[in-house]
Order: C-alpha cells, then sequence, then structure tokens
C-alpha cells in the first residue's frame, strides 16, 4: 500500500509539472492518462440578504485532470445544510437546504492556481418561521441554476489541498406554495461569498 501511495504521488507531480510547463508556454510532452485526485470538501457560505452563515460539508470532490491542457472536471457532492436567520432582526426562520449540482465541475489549474466553475441548483425544505412550519412541497427550489466560479487562494496546492473562494449569486425560487412571496423577499440576490476547504484523500 505505501508503495502504491508512493507512485501515485509521483505520477501527479509530473503530470502537474508538465501543466505548468505547458501553461508557461514551452512544448508539452504527449499527455498520458487523465490523473485522479479525490479531496474532502468543507467550508461555508455567506448569504448577504439574511447575513447568515451557512455551514458546508462535509462532502468529496472527484477530479479528472489533464496533465497536457491543465483542466479538470469533477464531480462535487455536498451534503443538505441546515440555515438559521431571523427576519427584521426578530423572526427566527430556519431551513433545510440541498445542493443539487447540475453538470461537473470544470475548470483550469494555470501555474498552480485553480479556477472551477459549478453549476447548482438550490432546493428548500423544512422551513420554520417563528417555529411555525411552512409548507413548500418537494418542489421548492431555484428557478435555475446558479455559477459558482472559484479561485484557489495563495499557499492552494494540488498535491494536498487547500482552499478556494469566490461569490455567487442566488436566482429566484419557484414551487414553494404560500412561503414562495416570503422565500423571495429574504434569500435570492447577489454578493454572496463560498469558502471552501479542500483536502486530498489518498
Amino acid at each position: 500500500m505505501r508503495r502504491s501511495g508512493k507512485s501515485a504521488l509521483r505520477v501527479l507531480a509530473v503530470a502537474l509539472i508538465g501543466v505548468v510547463t505547458f501553461a508557461g508556454g514551452a512544448a508539452a510532452e504527449p499527455a498520458g492518462p487523465a490523473v485522479k485526485i479525490n479531496y474532502s470538501v468543507e467550508g461555508q457560505s455567506v448569504v448577504k440578504k439574511t447575513g447568515s452563515t451557512l455551514p458546508l460539508g462535509p462532502g468529496a470532490l472527484s477530479v479528472d485532470l489533464n496533465a497536457a491542457t491543465g483542466n479538470l472536471t469533477g464531480d462535487l457532492t455536498l451534503p443538505p445544510a441546515h440555515s438559521e436567520f431571523k427576519v427584521f432582526g426578530l423572526i427566527p426562520v430556519t431551513a433545510t437546504i440541498e445542493f443539487l449540482p447540475q453538470g461537473q465541475t470544470t475548470g483550469k489549474i494555470v501555474r498552480g492556481v485553480v479556477t472551477s466553475s459549478s453549476q447548482v441548483v438550490l432546493r428548500l425544505r423544512d422551513v420554520k418561521a417563528g417555529g411555525i412550519p411552512y409548507p413548500v412541497g418537494d418542489k421548492c427550489q431555484s428557478k435555475a441554476p446558479m455559477q459558482i466560479d472559484l479561485t484557489s487562494e495563495p499557499g492552494f496546492n494540488p498535491l494536498t489541498g487547500g482552499k478556494l473562494s469566490g461569490a455567487y449569486t442566488i436566482p429566484e425560487f419557484s414551487n414553494c406554495h404560500l412561503a414562495e412571496l416570503l422565500i423571495n423577499f429574504m434569500i435570492p440576490g447577489p454578493d454572496n461569498t463560498i469558502s471552501l476547504n479542500l483536502k486530498r484523500v489518498v
């Protein structure tokens, strides 16, 4: 097991060196198979309109890296998150938020800097205001996928992981029954922030 782990590290290191060389404009060597990298994912998001912090994870990100181009594709999974905030600073609201990926996460590594983009639909359930349940059904979700663009922060190392951060806009919601007006008043809007900590899983 130790040999195979060291061998995988060497393959990954060679692949990443190839990515950096290619991005710098030098001729790239012929590419081998895509390199598979698995990360655990945890983090948080701050929703601007509610001022609430949403804990994210623990989840997982499985990435295929093309060593010749630096392009990557991956599958991101996050468990449901619990949100709590107050309307007008008085009425407590709670909800469970599900993250439904729409296709794969795509991105690129250039000189060790990672950029990625994901399309995610948000689904709400178990919505309560002042402790009173608001029936939203099972199809209360964003009308369109929201786009989450992330960039790695200083110190990020594809071999081990690190932090990625960015901002995103939450679209309006639909199919939320009587709670739809309240939800669209409280949540959708731009300038929401997100940060994710990735840790490579060997």
